[in-house]
């Protein structure tokens, strides 16, 4: 990738010769070419979705595109979200619409609505902007937004003052992923004057959103009240804390190596499972590098030093029979026979109609449940359900069941069973029975796939099938 001097233009447009405003062009098309094709190298893309806002940031990103889209592998996309938060913002989204029909690029717009749940207008307002775009994200697709290496200072001195540790200090990455396929910044190594310059020779007009001025917002008091006095002083300001930014960035990626090596020792029998013994044997340091590691696999919010303290104090170091919960947004912690369990609220769990019942009648297609949660049944050998058992019927709990599993030789309850089992108290309602008609008569032959019962799994010669139970989705945090 070649390294360019950016440089300021104060020329007037008038002032700039025909013959400079397309060396201007030239060369500043040719650093976003560069630059993508570095970010890109090696990902497959289907699809370039450029976030447009009609700033002059983002409608430089989309014009300089447009001008290479002749060098580009992938089609053209913009996308527009209207946050409501201004009274113009439908002014500026028939904007937008009309500036790609005249670049004949492929506009889609999305209307959010800001919802603050306890966060900060800025934070809400990003949070809503991403859903909107994850949500139309195709599989490969690539999201290109126009943040320059200002945006990255900003965003490090931010993290800083929030007093985040590497992870918050690596900012923004040029490139990672992003629901169902990447987010590239492709101009993050670019100062804001260069895009100033092309904007100024290529005579683009771009929206000013008067929020933009209003240093209430702390983003904003940065820009134009803290950065502009640092940079009298430190004049390569954007480029340093971009550096820093970047080592931040290193060492993250070996924070995350050791983290996943640590939970590939750690991880239970399910994702949202943590072994308690395991994390006792690492220092408090990297139990806590763990912890943020597991949470973010699950895509759950990231604990503050706060919440990490609390979850050691209150909920690892609890009693055994104790049933300690740790909450914080969208996220529960909770603890149940030496495992932590990550979860979204239990008060999104409803349990199951008992009375419900449900006709599982070809086992080669698995069986939704309510919540989110379905059975699957695998044909295998020598072990599982027996496979010449009548129609199967699932239902759930209604009390005082009692039943035989296969080998024990007597009767027991379920709740015994579930408890032998380990199923966590918060889930054994949701835990499926499968009946069968066995001799004319409906039996219980299995629950879920912790158990078959006495004369209904299959011979070691014969076939039967394997269930597997993938528990409500409600207990994983929302996408």
């Amino acid at each position: 990738m070649s390294t360019r001097t950016d440089t300021a233009f104060p020329l007037s447009q008038d002032e700039i010769p025909n013959q400079i405003q397309d060396q201007i062009r030239a060369e500043v098309q040719d650093q976003i070419r560069d630059h993508l094709a570095a970010t890109l190298a090696g990902i497959t893309v289907s699809r370039f979705l450029v976030a447009y806002s009609g700033g002059l940031d983002s409608t430089v990103l989309l014009h300089a595109l447009a001008a290479l889209r002749t060098h580009l592998p992938t089609p053209l996309h913009a996308v527009y979200v209207d946050h409501g938060l201004q009274p113009a913002s439908r002014d500026w989204a028939a904007h937008c619409r009309a500036e790609c029909e005249r670049l004949g690029i492929d506009f889609t717009l999305c209307t959010v609505e800001v919802k603050r749940d306890g966060e900060g207008l800025e934070a809400a307002a990003r949070r809503a902007r991403y859903e909107a775009l994850a949500a139309i994200m195709h599989e490969g697709d690539a999201l290109l937004t126009a943040h320059h290496r200002g945006d990255q200072a900003e965003t490090v001195l931010l993290q800083l003052l929030r007093g985040c540790g590497p992870h918050g200090l690596a900012a923004m990455l040029a490139i990672e992923r992003f629901a169902a396929g990447w987010h590239v910044r492709p101009l993050l190594d670019l100062e804001r004057s260069t895009l100033e310059a092309y904007a100024k020779a290529a005579g683009l007009r771009s929206i000013d959103d008067p929020s933009n001025a209003d240093t209430q917002l702390r983003r904003n008091y940065l820009r134009h009240e803290i950065i502009p006095r640092l940079h009298q002083y430190w004049p390569q300001l954007a480029r340093t804390l971009s550096r820093s930014a970047a080592h931040a960035a290193a060492a993250v990626k070996i924070l995350d190596e050791v983290a996943a090596t640590d939970l590939t020792a750690a991880r239970g029998p399910r994702p949202e499972m943590l072994s308690i013994a395991a994390l006792a044997a690492l220092s408090r340091e990297r139990s806590d590098n763990l912890l943020r590691y597991w949470l973010h696999t699950l895509e759950f919010a990231p604990p503050s030093t706060a919440h990490l303290k609390r979850l050691h104090d209150e909920v690892i170091a609890a009693r055994d029979d104790a049933a300690p919960l740790l909450a914080w947004r969208g996220t529960e912690i909770r603890r149940y026979r030496g495992w932590l369990y990550a979860m979204a609220p239990l008060n999104t769990l409803a349990s199951p109609d008992p009375q419900l019942a449900l006709y599982w009648e070809n086992l080669s297609e698995p069986l939704p449940l309510p919540d989110g949660a379905f059975l699957q049944a695998r044909l295998t050998q020598g072990a599982g359900l027996r496979t010449d058992l009548g129609p199967l019927t699932v239902h759930f709990r209604r009390g005082g069941e009692r039943c035989r599993p296969a080998a024990r030789g007597v009767q027991r309850s379920l709740k015994k069973l579930l408890q032998e089992a380990g199923v966590a108290p918060w889930l054994r309602s949701h835990v499926p029975l499968i009946d069968a008609v066995i001799d004319g008569s409906v039996q219980l032959a299995a629950v879920a796939d912790l158990c078959i019962m006495e004369g209904c799994g299959a011979g070691a010669q014969e076939t039967g099938w394997s269930i597997e139970w993938h528990p409500p989705v409600s207990v994983r945090p929302s996408r």
